[in-house]
């Protein structure tokens, strides 16, 4: 059947004629989910690229379309190594699909745990990439503003993959360069206080998002220990919160800790722009020379039980926005079975991605409401062989909390 016939098929039955483009995808597995739709692994079936798309249900935004065309021509007219590259769109009657360049070397904290070592200098080439393309966006007068270790992402499976910078779904363009931006944005522990209190943000908040990252980079752990928002903004606003503990910190140089310091500055016009970062002498030369001090056991160590317990919580998140989605759609949608936790409508392969937590939902569910921290040594034993059970365990003091979690508010998408 002719391109042509199938536009005019679908101009029949109510569908937009750039909804005939869908054909040229097989969908696979899901990847993820927001307040307004969720993300399908796919393949590209001219090209064979594998590709991720963006399903955004029309109701769940609710007059908020333009938020679909803002990002859209964002992504257009990026080009760069190290941001996800635009590759095609279209939509249906009842949905808009976004298709992206798929990474599938895994998340950036991920991916460096799985590695065999991880210096200071192994560090400060993420950062330079994360550095090159925040420029670049700053260059055009474009804000990320959610910059956080999920949407830093190896490109391939390869030891020398690029990382690049994902999910520019509240991304902005300011008006001028220096514009102060109001609405909501970022996620906290990488949001900077500005972002916070609502004083008007614009392209510092990316610099402090990468000061939050550098630091997590080099020890593992948070350069804050606040839980909510107002012990946040008393513990920065003096400016003297970052801490650098001897027992993690002795083998980091100095040079780098003053690195942080600088990206960290509680007031947005004291932080040095990307470019000036670029030029900062410990990602220049000082951490080249840092290559043989293997900094990978303490960022084990310090992906504790909290940090596991909140992965665990990302996953109740991930199912309770598809619950919520799913909702939303009526019988009349043109595939109501689309949004779908473990939706794999093909033979699609995606062997290559990091799917294990999602797969393993049931699997979470049960053992969290099957777990008893008084059971049997053997059987917690047995249960520790499974990597996914570990984490299940780390969060079984929790476990009321995770099995109960509902979220406060809708996150972007």
């Amino acid at each position: 059947m002719s391109d042509d016939i199938k536009k005019f098929l679908h101009k029949l039955s109510g569908q937009p004629a750039s909804y005939s483009r869908k054909q040229h995808y097989t969908f696979g597995k899901t990847l993820g989910a927001g307040s307004f739709g969720i993300v399908r692994y796919a393949r590209d079936n001219i090209s064979n690229e594998e590709v991720a798309v963006k399903i955004i249900l029309k109701k769940a935004l609710k007059g908020n379309e333009a938020m679909i065309i803002d990002e859209l021509e964002l992504l257009k007219e990026l080009h760069h190594a190290h941001i996800v590259g635009f590759r095609d769109w279209f939509e249906s009657k009842d949905k808009f699909y976004i298709v992206t360049q798929l990474a599938t070397g895994g998340e950036l904290f991920d991916r460096i745990v799985q590695q065999g070592r991880f210096t200071e200098h192994d560090a400060s080439l993420v950062v330079m990439q994360m550095l090159d393309a925040i420029q670049y966006l700053h260059s055009k007068d474009i804000v990320h503003r959610d910059l956080k270790p999920e949407n830093i992402l190896y490109l391939n499976q390869d030891a020398d993959s690029n990382v690049v910078l994902a999910d520019f779904g509240i991304a902005k363009r300011l008006q001028s360069p220096n514009e102060k931006l109001t609405s909501s944005a970022g996620s906290f522990g990488y949001a900077a206080p500005e972002v916070i209190i609502g004083t008007g943000h614009g392209k510092p908040c990316d610099i402090w998002s990468l000061g939050v990252i550098t630091y997590t980079l080099l020890c593992g752990y948070s350069p804050f220990r606040s839980e909510n928002v107002q012990d946040f903004v008393n513990e920065v606003k003096h400016n003297n919160a970052v801490i650098f503990h001897a027992d993690y910190w002795k083998d980091v140089s100095k040079d780098a800790r003053r690195f942080i310091i600088k990206a960290l500055q509680f007031n947005p016009d004291h932080r040095p722009t990307a470019a000036e970062l670029l030029e900062d002498a410990w990602l220049l030369k000082i951490a080249p020379e840092h290559k043989h001090t293997d900094l990978l056991p303490n960022l084990k160590q310090n992906f504790d039980a909290k940090a596991k317990f909140r992965q665990a919580i990302e996953m109740v998140k991930l199912k309770n926005r598809i619950d919520k989605l799913k909702t939303i759609q009526t019988d009349d949608d043109d595939d109501p079975n689309e949004i779908n936790l473990f939706k794999d409508t093909s033979s699609v392969e995606s062997s290559k991605l990091d799917t294990t937590a999602l797969s393993s939902w049931k699997k979470f569910s049960d053992a969290l409401n099957n777990l008893d921290p008084k059971a049997d040594p053997k059987h917690k034993s047995d249960l520790a062989g499974s990597a996914f059970v570990q984490l299940v365990h780390a969060a079984s003091e929790n476990k009321e909390r995770v099995a109960n979690y509902k979220e406060d508010k809708p996150e972007a998408s």
